[in-house]
């Protein structure tokens, strides 16, 4: 029975490998776009050709999170997706790079924040959104999550890429702070595998239930833990680095008791 549990936690461990690449293939819910069947800008959108990167750029809000949850363009771009003519339709789009744009940087939290409430919240108590309001550099919400959340840095050794951009010796305002790269990337690793032990966890009660089994006390460990986690991710936006990092460690060795007393009940 050892050898068939081994076998069993391996395959789990393969499947959440094979997660990103996954997430990568998924599949368009037609049915969610009927939500979208009177607006313009999905309508004419999703039949443009040219330009080029003004087409793909919609496709990639097709398989996006936003999509998902009805959140159409012109929640971000502005624009009147009920408008049927062209101009009419674009009217209060600009582009980023006009200080009065929702896309502008310095706007983004803002227009994130219109959703997003707690994370923003977090992320504006952080001295990189004080920096980033008086000086123009730092990062914005778009810097990790990129536009449309499409893409988010969940790799250690991307998010320490990304903050060795501005924590390096180049002499730059955060050429102090050069810990910080390997610091955050270590964060970034705690966080995964605390979210993969509480999986884990979960898995293992799926497995266990097949034989008609109470978990209600480990549930209820799991959902406290799984709530610290989620504040040590919001203590990220604030780029505490010490406190989330020890929230996620908390929550990683507490987690890890809770699998193996699971591991331990199986027969």
């Amino acid at each position: 029975m050892q050898r068939a549990k081994l076998w069993l936690l391996i395959l789990f461990g393969i499947a959440c490998l094979s997660f990103p690449v996954a997430a990568t293939q998924k599949k368009v819910n037609k049915s969610r776009l009927t939500a979208y069947r009177d607006n313009s800008c999905v309508a004419c959108h999703s039949t443009l050709l040219e330009p080029l990167r003004v087409s793909a750029h919609f496709y990639e809000w097709l398989n996006s999170a936003h999509q998902e949850k009805g959140v159409g363009c012109e929640k971000c771009h502005g624009g009147n997706p009920s408008a049927k003519i062209q101009k009419t339709a674009h009217t209060g789009m600009l582009r980023a790079a006009f200080p009065q744009s929702r896309l502008n940087p310095k706007n983004l939290p803002a227009t994130c924040g219109s959703c997003h409430v707690e994370v923003v919240n977090a992320f504006l108590g952080s001295k990189h959104y004080k920096m980033f309001q008086e000086s123009g550099t730092g990062p914005s919400c778009t810097t990790c999550h990129h536009h449309m959340a499409t893409s988010v840095i969940t790799w250690p050794p991307e998010t320490t890429a990304l903050c060795a951009n501005c924590h390096n010796n180049s002499g730059g305002p955060a050429a102090q702070y050069l810990e910080v790269p390997e610091k955050a990337g270590d964060v970034i690793a705690a966080f995964s595998r605390a979210d993969e032990v509480i999986d884990w966890s979960y898995f293992l009660i799926a497995e266990e239930r097949k034989r008609v089994r109470g978990f209600k006390a480990e549930e209820e460990q799991l959902k406290r833990l799984a709530a610290i986690l989620k504040g040590a991710k919001l203590n990220w936006h604030e780029f505490d680095l010490s406190k989330s990092r020890g929230q996620a460690d908390q929550v990683f060795f507490e987690a890890t008791k809770v699998m193996n007393k699971l591991w331990r009940k199986s027969p």
